[in-house]
């Protein structure tokens, strides 16, 4: 097996700490903006949604257990 060179790697140089808080955010992208847009716009729809889903299941057990009942 033949050997492979090893090259030898130049040390990092340290980074210096960031002087504020702008220097360490990361750049917000359109499509993240938009996301969170949508969250806010729509934030009621989904409480609205879940509401809806949880009244269809109670009623949905409430249907079964009066076919149970009045069999």
């Amino acid at each position: 097996m033949a050997k492979r060179n090893k090259k030898k790697r130049a040390a990092k140089t340290a980074v210096s700490a960031p002087k504020n808080a702008h220097e360490t955010a990361q750049p917000v992208t359109k499509q993240q903006k938009m996301a969170e847009k949508f969250r806010f716009e729509y934030a009621y729809v989904i409480k609205d949604l879940r509401t809806i889903f949880i009244l269809a299941g109670i009623m949905f057990t409430l249907l079964i257990a009066l076919n149970l009942y009045l069999r």
